[in-house]
């Protein structure tokens, strides 16, 4: 039996046009006021060499961070920190914020549900500290709609740029790829020049023009993919090496970095080809009928040239567990959750129809007569080859100084086990687990990123000058991961929200 993931993983497929639902119910009913704020005898914890800094004082002004120091500033609000660690807001650079987390139904009755899980999607991701986010899939419209919000990480997005039939258009129908919001930065393939329809002109759709259209529409980078098929889609086009080529020199040109989909070790075989920027996922998949050491010596190569070429990998261990973790009975009932994901939208989960994805992940494993539990014992032995392989080459990819862009990629796809927020910081310990220090882990969710994202002028770490996007913690996170779950205040924009109140038990039915 082979993992799921190679049977139905739906991931980054957001290459669908904005939900109505979306659209009419991301504003919220009221809004933050803004204040000068002092936090007073608070220990700052920046940078890519992080250590917690003397007591001081830090003022917020319009957003902003207007000093930092030993001397007594007046404000309009004053905050005791004594004892309490102020960081940078965290970055998760590898999101899908189009859509609820497993739900695929169309009934009016769900209404209510919908509309409690899209007020709380962005304030999950605001409780566990991520105050920017990065749409490997985005729409210029949603992402607009997104940013109106009040109490929502400020989101950012990628392009998606694919050639028809191959990975993620497949999922659309030959007739529907040409016919969704995302099909305007679609490539012209030279290899398939009979499948485009009649109103597809081949000129609008080059290298240089959906590059453009990108950067015209506010993009912040370009996303391809490289995805051959898995389960019953099998043997899907993938694009050339020059014609991807072509896109990586357009959008250097640009200004746009490239971003990879592909977790086997031919696509980063095709990454050092064609040069991208980051691959957003670990190496999952090496190539087949090949012996292990050989297989780990090919591994050991291409992460040394992935480190020469300086490709940037994002691991995305956690997706992995997120499948498996679906078929756990005991998932939706950790304490930790009821945080994260609001009521009814949790009760929809444990019912018949909320199970859907669940029951196409148990018909993919003999034994009609499992209990829940062996059936999860069953899944979680199928994933350890694949998370064996992630690990290992994380760890090698680390220690051979490689640049690891942290990304949780929420949702991979239909899984309600992989929800905003709370998906990225299990990533965390995913990263733990495969040999990163903890003062790694912390510069990737901050100045790391937010040089990916070429903001490090502007975010990602605790400087006058910087946006006031900062979380104020209970306990010191280059000592114990936990640290991350003991934040007490989260500053957006420079306006202070109690964390108590973001979380999903405090929404109203």
């Amino acid at each position: 039996m082979r993992p799921f993931l190679l049977i139905v993983n739906n991931c980054s497929a957001r290459f669908n046009a904005v939900s109505a639902l979306a659209l009419l119910t991301l504003s919220l009913p009221f809004s933050l006021q803004a204040e000068s704020v002092l936090l007073r005898n608070v220990s700052i914890i920046s940078g890519d060499k992080p250590k917690p800094s003397a007591p001081q004082h830090v003022l917020l002004n319009d957003g902003k961070i207007q000093a930092i120091g030993t001397e007594l500033l007046s404000a309009d609000r004053q905050i005791d920190a004594t004892g309490k660690y102020l960081l940078p807001g965290l970055i998760d650079s590898h999101v899908h914020l189009e859509g609820v987390p497993g739900y695929n139904g169309n009934s009016q009755s769900d209404q209510p549900m919908l509309a409690q899980a899209w007020r709380q999607m962005p304030r999950s991701y605001l409780y566990f500290g991520f105050t920017t986010v990065l749409d490997l899939t985005g729409d210029a419209s949603f992402i607009s709609n997104w940013n109106q919000q009040t109490e929502a990480p400020k989101a950012y997005f990628c392009a998606p740029v694919a050639i028809p039939n191959g990975y993620p258009a497949v999922w659309l129908g030959k007739e529907g790829q040409f016919q969704v919001a995302g099909s305007q930065y679609m490539l012209y393939d030279p290899a398939q020049p009979d499948v485009y329809p009649a109103s597809f002109i081949a000129a609008e759709h080059s290298p240089q023009a959906v590059v453009a259209l990108a950067k015209q529409q506010g993009a912040s980078c370009i996303k391809v993919f490289y995805e051959s098929g898995f389960g019953p889609v099998r043997n899907l086009p993938v694009p050339s090496v020059a014609l991807i080529s072509g896109v990586v020199q357009q959008a250097r040109q640009q200004g746009l970095p490239v971003y990879l989909h592909g977790n086997s070790q031919a696509a980063y075989e095709f990454a050092l080809q064609t040069k991208v920027d980051t691959l957003v996922h670990g190496l999952w998949h090496p190539h087949k009928g090949v012996a292990p050491a050989q297989t780990e010596s090919q591994l050991n190569t291409i992460a040394q040239q992935l480190v020469q070429a300086d490709i940037a990998v994002q691991p995305t261990i956690q997706v992995l567990y997120g499948e498996q973790e679906l078929l756990n009975p005991a998932l939706l009932l950790q304490p930790q959750l009821q945080h994260a994901i609001p009521p009814l939208l949790n009760q929809w989960y444990q019912s018949e129809a909320g199970q859907w994805m669940s029951r196409e992940l148990a018909d993919n494993f003999a034994g009609a007569s499992y209990t829940p539990a062996q059936l999860y014992q069953a899944v979680t032995a199928a994933y350890q080859q694949p998370l064996g392989t992630v690990r290992q080459m994380t760890a090698q990819l680390n220690q051979l100084g490689a640049r690891l862009q942290f990304g949780s990629d929420t949702p991979s796809g239909p899984f309600y086990s992989q929800f905003p927020g709370i998906n990225g910081r299990w990533e965390m310990d995913r990263w733990l687990e495969s040999g990163l220090s903890l003062s790694q882990l912390f510069s990737a969710l901050t100045i790391g990123n937010a040089r990916a994202l070429g903001l490090h002028q502007q975010i990602g770490e605790v400087k006058v000058g910087f946006k006031a996007d900062l979380l104020l913690l209970g306990a010191n996170p280059l000592q114990d991961v936990q640290a991350y779950d003991a934040i007490e205040l989260v500053i957006l924009n420079g306006k202070v929200i109690s964390r108590a109140t973001l979380s999903a038990t405090q929404l109203q039915e």
